[in-house]
């Protein structure tokens, strides 16, 4: 009998030891998934929403200069990105104001409604993600919604490696 008792005795002391460390762990993936959406949500949000009067101006003004976009492209971007190398690898893909710009080729804003992220199976720090991209032409009352898709790789600073936003066809559909 006291053998079962010093069982019982030890499982009731261990298994809120054994929860509290399990819910710690949780918690603490919990901190960094958020870190790293809260990183890639940034520059989803700075590269899909607007134009903002900022970049309008820039595009629009016969003064602005192209180190006027590249001075834009790095207040808005280049602080979640790993190194410059990243950096530039994005925005030079036609990420960063590009996307924007297009937009205001074809007189259409941009707003993104909802992102869905999921981390996937690797053991990089890789999430997909899901936009909710609403557009609307200038000077419309009706708008469209329309789903991007992409990745972001992230490293263990909560910083990009790599992103790709697949938007290309949808920005050709623009000018139709």
């Amino acid at each position: 009998m006291k053998k079962h008792t010093c069982k019982l005795l030890a499982i009731a002391l261990l298994t809120p030891l054994l929860l509290f460390m399990v819910g710690c762990t949780e918690n603490t993936e919990t901190k960094v998934q958020d870190e790293n959406i809260q990183t890639t949500e940034a520059v989803l949000q700075n590269a899909l929403t607007g134009p903002d009067d900022e970049l309008k101006e820039i595009f629009n003004s016969e003064e602005s200069s192209i180190e006027d976009l590249l001075q834009y492209d790095k207040d808005h971007f280049e602080d979640y990105f790993a190194n410059e190398t990243s950096y530039m690898e994005f925005v030079n893909n036609n990420n960063g104001s590009g996307i924007l710009i297009e937009a205001m080729k074809y007189d259409y804003n941009f707003k993104v409604k909802n992102i869905e992220y999921e981390k996937t199976e690797s053991e990089e720090i890789i999430y997909d993600f899901t936009i909710e991209l609403q557009y609307q032409k200038e000077g419309s009352e009706l708008s469209e919604v329309e789903t991007v898709t992409g990745q972001a790789n992230l490293n263990e600073e909560h910083r990009i490696e790599d992103m790709l936003i697949r938007i290309g066809d949808f920005l050709g559909s623009l000018n139709n």
